[in-house]
């Protein structure tokens, strides 16, 4: 059956991509960067690239809105715990006088008078 397939002309087999991307996986945070005030650039010393000053910006800014909401955060949660702890601590306060009072109550009553009670 295959004999009886025709090939459109133009439908040969396609050569080799000639086309190759190189994939660099080390993806580097530039996270040590020297400014250059004379030629007014950004630059960074772990991999030599030259930074866009104001995409640089742009990132620094947004690093430390995320760390003032994360702080922030953090912040009001320590609160909310710490206020728990005190309303917790009041009733385990509570609870211990409670308990002292009813051990006091229920001491037994011991009959110091000696001997029976008949009548």
């Amino acid at each position: 059956m295959s004999d009886k397939v025709l090939q459109f002309p133009g439908a040969e087999p396609l050569p080799d991509n000639p086309i190759e991307i190189e994939r660099n996986d080390r993806h580097c945070e530039h996270g040590k960067v020297s400014l250059d005030e004379h030629q007014r650039c950004v630059n960074c010393l772990q991999c030599g690239a030259v930074l866009d000053a104001f995409d640089f910006l742009r990132s620094n800014a947004r690093t430390l809105q995320t760390a003032w909401q994360a702080h922030r955060m953090v912040t009001l949660k320590a609160n909310e715990v710490h206020e728990r702890v005190v309303v917790l601590e009041r009733e385990r306060k509570r609870l211990a006088a409670q308990v002292k009072r009813l051990q006091q109550k229920a001491a037994p009553v011991l009959d110091v008078r000696g001997g029976d009670e008949r009548e």
